[in-house]
């Protein structure tokens, strides 16, 4: 991302000059981001009092204290979801609105900008841009001052769909990730029913990996949706695809992840997950980046939306964040409207974290 980053670097002066096209939608992180996604906290495998939030059990939550062997160290087992990264839905390519309206001043084609095609009375389709990135907002801010249990990787843009060729093309994304044509079938496209119950009530399943509950398909993982809803559902879909999309590269890129490619513990009865498993996710420290999945799990992200309107008042259905696959019908109010501005959507991506708290050497007892 050196690159990127260069190019960016060397066009901040032009960002103003985007106007309408490129917004201004740079996230308050008093106001626009809904803090209350970070609860429930445990410590000693128990809630703390008075807190709300949905959360699922995990391995951590069996005991009051955890042990790090090959650090000959003993702590205690904390949970939380902490803000990692943030991803911005926009229609101009090379438009980072969450970046204040920067804009790349590339020879972008036409196939790379934002589209709804209402060509089809019946099913509208359409096509956005995607970028994410590396935000650890709560160990900037200090909400967590416990090093071991915070994600200190510095600020940066991951990734931006303009530069993968496969993000607006679908026969070329299948190409590059094959499994989704064992789910191009009526059985597939079912699952999308149960998946999205599931998030309705609780998290979605990761043994459904292809679908986005109620969002839509997750597969190909492209800017293009075949069905579309709304602006919010889209962006909420895009979004996850995107998250899907960089967990991919970073495993197909063979990069080693601490922890076994995961900042949580073990689910009770998880299939090929035990002991060694949820110790190295506990005891990896501060997880780097986006930990490497070919298959993305699911259930360890909430989504927050943070612009055009901030979801930032409790609703009935889980608060100001939802699990992914769980319907945005009643969550829209503000984000339909027909002005520049209110096509781009942002969303705050907390992600589930098991650790080992306070670690401290039994010597420093004696």
């Amino acid at each position: 991302m050196g690159v990127i980053a260069l190019v960016i670097s060397m066009t901040s002066v032009s960002a103003r000059a985007a106007g309408p096209i490129c917004p201004n939608m740079f996230p308050s992180f008093i106001d626009d981001i809904c803090w209350s996604c970070m609860f429930p906290f445990k410590l000693f495998g128990a809630k703390l009092i008075g807190q709300s939030g949905e959360d699922f059990t995990t391995d951590a939550d069996s005991t009051p204290l955890c042990t790090c062997p090959e650090k000959l160290t003993v702590g205690v087992p904390t949970s939380f979801w902490e803000m990692s990264y943030m991803v911005d839905v926009h229609t101009a390519p090379g438009c980072l609105p969450t970046l204040g309206g920067m804009q790349l001043p590339l020879p972008w084609a036409d196939s790379q900008y934002g589209v709804i095609n209402k060509t089809d009375p019946i099913r509208k389709a359409s096509f956005r841009n995607s970028a994410y990135y590396v935000s650890p907002l709560m160990y900037l801010l200090e909400v967590v001052l416990d090093d071991a249990c915070s994600d200190r990787s510095p600020f940066d843009v991951g990734w931006t769909s303009e530069f993968d060729p496969s993000w607006s093309d679908d026969q070329l994304a299948l190409i590059k990730m094959p499994i989704a044509y064992a789910f191009s079938n009526i059985a597939g496209v079912m699952a999308a029913g149960i998946d999205s119950a599931a998030a309705m009530v609780g998290f979605p399943k990761n043994e459904l990996f292809w679908q986005a509950g109620s969002w839509g398909p997750m597969y190909p993982i492209t800017g293009n949706v075949k069905d579309y809803k709304s602006m919010d559902n889209t962006g909420h879909l895009l979004a996850t695809r995107m998250l899907a999309e960089a967990h991919g590269m970073r495993e197909m890129a063979g990069l080693f992840s601490k922890g076994g490619g995961r900042s949580y513990a073990c689910e009770p009865g998880e299939p090929n997950c035990g002991k060694d498993t949820t110790r190295a996710a506990m005891c990896a420290g501060s997880p780097s980046d986006m930990p490497p999945q070919l298959i993305m799990k699911k259930k360890q992200y909430k989504l927050q939306r943070m612009f055009p309107t901030p979801s930032t008042g409790k609703t009935n259905l889980g608060g100001c964040c939802i699990p992914i696959g769980r319907s945005t019908a009643l969550r829209e109010a503000g984000t339909q409207l027909p002005v520049e501005g209110y096509k781009d959507f942002g969303y705050a991506i907390f992600r589930k974290r098991d650790c080992c708290s306070g670690v401290v050497s039994p010597a420093s007892f004696q």
